[in-house]
């Protein structure tokens, strides 16, 4: 009886007794394929176990973020591009053109401030169509690429007077500096949500604005791999998918 108890049963968060043999076994394989630097087939295995919740699920989401971040911040990485600066281009339009944020730039090609643009430069981008969810509930923003897990970002505050989902987009970014300012690629960035007036922001205290509010480094991290346009999908409901 408690043989079949354990194959049927469910866990009290859900998960189902049957799936947990197999999935620790899945995880110790993908960080042995981590190890051994097979990054694709890693994360093959990976994401349909950060989909399932629990335990395993959100180790399963933090090895899938350490590798994607890595990927997506490699400078010689295989998705990375070119652009020649041609007359008439300033920083806005070049990296809105480009579907690019500022800050990926500067990483890329990195820069310790904002040079003057000259015809002929070429700088390193990598096109950003993300799409971010901000999940109430579980207080955490997750970034998806297409159905792809990304990575997870805690909610560590927010004001949130909302009551059903919402469809927006990322508005702007905002720093408390020039884009041309030496201080900019350190400056600490907002993303300011086309919606109610919403702010993806860094903790600093009791928020002021509606919102949603994440480590310093967690939200300059999502700044730098969101632009303006980015679709956002604020879940307020328990249970509602991306």
């Amino acid at each position: 009886m408690a043989a079949a108890f354990c194959v049927q049963g469910v866990l009290a968060d859900g998960e189902n007794y049957s799936l947990w043999p197999r999935r620790p076994e899945a995880l110790a394989e993908a960080r042995r394929l981590m190890d051994c630097g097979s990054l694709p087939k890693a994360l093959e295995l990976l994401q349909p176990l950060a989909e399932q919740g629990g335990v395993v699920g959100k180790e399963a989401k933090e090895l899938i973020g350490r590798l994607r971040i890595r990927q997506l911040l490699d400078p010689n990485g295989p998705d990375v591009k070119k652009y020649t600066v041609r007359k008439g281009d300033s920083w806005i339009r070049m990296v809105r053109k480009l579907g690019c944020s500022q800050a990926m730039v500067v990483h890329l090609n990195g820069l310790m401030d904002i040079p003057a643009l000259h015809a002929g430069d070429v700088f390193k981008y990598r096109p950003l169509d993300f799409h971010v969810v901000v999940n109430v509930p579980e207080k955490e923003i997750c970034l998806y690429d297409g159905t792809d897990f990304v990575k997870g970002y805690p909610i560590l505050s927010m004001k949130d007077g909302g009551k059903k989902n919402v469809e927006t987009t990322v508005k702007d970014e905002q720093a408390p500096v020039s884009i041309y300012s030496r201080q900019f690629p350190s400056a600490d960035k907002t993303l300011v949500l086309a919606a109610g007036g919403y702010v993806i922001d860094a903790a600093r205290g009791t928020p002021r604005s509606p919102g949603f509010y994440l480590s310093r480094q967690d939200c300059n991290e999502l700044a730098m791999l969101t632009r303006p346009g980015t679709k956002v999908t604020i879940l307020r409901g328990k249970g509602e998918e991306p």
